[in-house]
């Protein structure tokens, strides 16, 4: 009897340990997953850059939610009216900058995230710097505030303002 009952003892205690690892282990998948949204959600930067860079709205508007809305009325049509004035705007710049041998370069970073699955927030700047050769003569940076919403397993904009 007494066997009996330590040998239950004992697969009480195996039990509980299993069950403690497991326990561990999901949060270590947690972890695992906060850095590869951090990836997914700083990949925004790049894929922004490209579309800029390649004057594609397709793209940039891939990263932005149909969902999106902010504080001063933006919409996912307006962002997308947004997009085409700002390619036809890069467009302009290039053929007069062109004319004088200035080539445009497009940077992008995000700064300051914080994510809250399924929410995130970051700050964002956007820089677009006019060089002849290797000489900067004209920069020009736009910073932002954006929210993120994890849609299925990608990240998109929610919200985008402009910091003044």
């Amino acid at each position: 009897m007494k066997k009996k009952i330590k040998k239950n003892i004992f697969l009480l205690f195996c039990l509980i340990i299993m069950f403690l690892l497991v326990g561990c282990s999901t949060g270590d998948i947690s972890i695992i997953s906060s850095g590869s949204d951090e990836m997914a959600i700083k990949a925004i930067a790049d894929r922004v850059k490209s579309a800029i860079e390649n004057k594609d709205v397709d793209m940039f508007m891939n990263n932005i939610s149909l969902n999106y809305s902010d504080s001063r009325g933006g919409t996912y049509n307006s962002i997308y009216a947004m997009a085409e004035d700002m390619v036809g705007e890069i467009e302009n710049a290039e053929d007069m900058a062109g004319s004088y041998g200035v080539n445009l370069a497009v940077s992008s970073a995000i700064t300051n995230l914080l994510i809250t699955s399924p929410t995130a927030s970051s700050d964002f700047t956007l820089t677009v710097n006019a060089k002849f050769l290797f000489i900067t003569v004209y920069s020009y940076s736009m910073d932002f505030e954006v929210m993120y919403q994890k849609e299925g397993t990608d990240w998109k904009i929610i919200s985008l303002l402009e910091i003044d």
